[in-house]
């Protein structure tokens, strides 16, 4: 659903089959066959310009510096399919956002940096070089779409009477199939909506009592109706975003190139930080990727230091998750890497592996595979890393909530917890310790983090969980606590809800520490409050909830960024006794961007644990120093 300027010949093939009576196009339709919006209405659709016109798709704005669109508008022949690669785009795009009538000046002009695809479907996220402001970003929406839903979907591209139009159009249509990663609309209008060239990408959304909600982006359609066209047919089929809400989550919370974790990996008392950097591409088609440390001092950190280089192996930087522990029980700190091997070459699997690097105290070994999903099934995508000694024998195991996604019936979140325990050798086969069962669990709502709350020596798992919005348009959190047994963990059991209290879990990153240092680990929330009313700053804050050892107390905020900015989305979080006073302090990430000498600057930034509060956040280290 690209647009092509008239010099540009578009070729357009249609499939012989149809899935749920709606066709697909072998290429991208693009333009919303229905009404102009009022001025200043749906200013999160983007229009996008990719190569200086030679192709035009639309997207929403999920972030103030992310769209999310369709891959195949970035596809060399989206008729082949629209698999593309991580990084740059191949041609230059920018992105309109903000501007319901294009010949206007209002909202911004930015251009697209960097793509995140999603590997199983038609989507990617895209960077803009700098955050819009004045434009309040689509919620993401996690309740699956159903048959006979309206949905309303905007996009810039041809209309019945248009080649190119200058304002954005909107129509409703009706949801008529629901697939694994998909869905097929009509439109509702008596004279047929129907999807266009030029509105690949756009979104489709429904309106609820709490507002607008993204459930799908538009993917292909048989454009009837649209300018030009002689086909009559109107079906589109728009990709599904509600069910990989935590995928999106972590793209956001990663605008930098690096994965980070903390540990004291030398030894020497302090934590360090480690960052698993990716280089992108090598001529030769490989992915690249390194490791640096970054050594604690008592005022912050030394200068990083490559550790390991993938070399000539290639290393997929966007398929790795990372954590720490002490795997071996040697006493040294090691990483632990749940890498994507994608789909295998019978498409009837999903192939996921476990590499360690062990420490040396001055460095890692190369990786080490020491578990293979084989022969079963292991979806990558649908797993969640955290680490822990979940059965006090002092080695570190690793723990993975899956999400087994929609039951058969089709009423219940199906979510399970495996553990793979540590042998000192490597780890064991991973072994299921808890399923949801005839509950219902959304893995899409949950955020995990682990820490010994109970202080009795066996590391638990935690839960911020998302309820959703309320009726009256609050939004509603948990917090949930798998308590160890030592053999495995005690059913889920709810420690927190913030009640009449509104608390937003998609502005929330979660991290754990034992910040007073009493022998039992509280958790961290650094929460975006978004832009200011005026809007020139970011406002974050810090919250701790404090354990009490059988649960936490409410949480407090103890940090607000106030009259200075300080951006959430560019902030990645992590913990660790940074100083080595015995009390657990926070690390931050932060990514400025890319300058105008094409450089992109990233800085580290501490919070001090003084036992009950945290100083100011202070610079430690920066690239650009």
């Amino acid at each position: 659903m690209h647009s092509t300027r008239p010099r540009t010949t578009w070729k357009v093939g249609l499939l012989a089959t149809a899935t749920a009576a709606v066709a697909l196009a072998t290429t991208p339709a693009n333009a919303v066959v229905g009404e102009s919006v009022k001025d200043s209405t749906y200013t999160f659709t983007a229009k996008l310009d990719i190569g200086n016109g030679e192709r035009s798709c639309s997207g929403s704005l999920v972030d103030s510096q992310w769209v999310i669109t369709a891959g195949s508008c970035f596809a060399d022949d989206p008729a082949t399919g629209f698999k593309i690669a991580a990084g740059a785009p191949k041609l230059k795009t920018t992105a309109t956002i903000g501007r319901t009538d294009l010949t206007g000046q209002s909202g911004q002009v930015s251009d697209v940096v960097e793509l995140v695809p999603r590997a199983d479907r038609d989507l990617v996220m895209a960077r803009l070089a700098e955050p819009v402001p004045n434009v309040s970003p689509l919620a993401l929406g996690y309740t699956a779409p159903a048959k006979g839903e309206t949905l309303e979907v905007t996009g810039y591209g041809r209309t019945k009477d248009q080649w190119v139009p200058d304002r954005l159009h909107a129509a409703a249509f009706q949801v008529d199939s629901v697939a694994d990663t998909s869905i097929g609309i009509t439109g509702k209008s008596p004279d047929g909506a129907g999807i266009c060239k030029g509105d690949t990408g756009g979104p489709a959304f429904r309106k609820t009592d709490g507002g607008l909600e993204l459930v799908a982006v538009n993917s292909r359609s048989w454009q009837g109706g649209c300018f030009a066209s002689a086909e009559t047919r109107r079906g589109a089929v728009n990709t599904r975003v509600d069910d990989i809400n935590p995928w999106i989550q972590q793209v956001l919370a990663r605008p930098q190139e690096q994965l980070t974790a903390s540990a004291d990996f030398n030894g020497d008392g302090k934590d360090d930080l480690v960052m698993l950097h990716n280089y992108g591409r090598s001529k030769d088609g490989r992915n690249e990727a390194g490791l640096w440390l970054l050594d604690g001092t008592e005022n912050g950190f030394k200068a990083p230091r490559t550790v390991w280089d993938s070399g000539t192996d290639s290393w997929n930087w966007n398929a790795s998750k990372l954590t720490t522990g002490d795997f071996n029980g040697d006493g040294k700190t090691d990483l632990a890497v749940l890498y994507d091997y994608g789909r295998t070459d019978d498409g009837k699997r999903n192939h996921t592996g476990l590499w360690i690097f062990s420490g040396t105290g001055n460095g890692f070994k190369a990786p080490q595979k020491v578990w293979d999903s084989g022969k079963d099934s292991w979806n990558w995508n649908a797993s969640q890393l955290a680490a822990g000694d979940f059965d006090g024998d002092g080695k570190t195991d690793l723990a993975v909530l899956y999400d087994y996604g929609r039951t058969d019936d089709g009423k219940r979140n199906h979510t399970g917890l495996w553990i793979f325990s540590g042998t000192g050798n490597g780890l064991k086969a991973p072994q299921k310790v808890w399923d949801s069962g005839k509950d219902s669990w959304n893995w899409n709502a949950s955020k995990l983090t682990t820490g010994d709350f109970d202080g009795d020596g066996k590391t638990d798992l935690a839960v911020l969980y998302d309820y959703g919005q309320t009726g009256n348009g609050r939004n509603q959190s948990a917090l949930w606590v798998f308590s160890s047994t030592g053999d495995g963990f005690k059913a889920p059991r709810k420690v927190w809800d913030s009640a009449s209290d509104s608390w937003n879990w998609n502005a929330s990153k979660l991290t754990t520490g034992d910040f007073n240092g009493d022998g039992k680990t509280d958790l961290a929330v650094l929460y975006d409050y978004g832009r200011t009313d005026d809007g020139k700053r970011n406002h974050t804050g810090l919250w701790i909830f404090s354990s009490t050892g059988d649960g936490f107390k409410a949480p407090r905020k103890v940090w607000d960024s106030a009259s200075d900015s300080w951006n959430w989305n560019a902030s990645k979080l992590t913990t660790g006794d940074f100083n080595g006073d015995g009390k657990t302090d926070l690390a931050v990430l932060y990514d400025y961007g890319v300058g105008t000498d094409g450089r992109r600057t990233t800085a580290a930034w501490t919070f001090s644990s003084t036992g009950e509060q945290f100083t100011a956040p202070r610079k430690v280290w920066s690239n650009a120093l």
